[in-house]
């Protein structure tokens, strides 16, 4: 009985760890000169590249064809 509450706080433990946490992060655009910095709260990294990737693509098919954006 030990052995299995041991093998389930362990599994519980992997679990939550390897969940991605979810915090703030800034999106940096620049060309030459910062354009904009946006913040995005409380998202997943994954979210979060995916939103600043979607800005690169916004700027660049506007008036800063070379617009980089990177999370910060």
């Amino acid at each position: 009985m030990k052995r299995l509450m041991i093998a389930g706080a362990l599994t519980m433990l992997l679990t939550v760890g390897m969940t991605s946490c979810k915090k703030d992060y800034d999106c940096e655009c620049r060309d030459g000169n910062v354009l904009e910095t946006t913040t995005y709260p409380n998202t997943g990294l994954v979210d979060a590249r995916n939103a600043c990737k979607d800005r690169q693509s916004f700027y660049q098919n506007s008036s800063h064809p070379g617009a980089e954006c990177t999370i910060l």
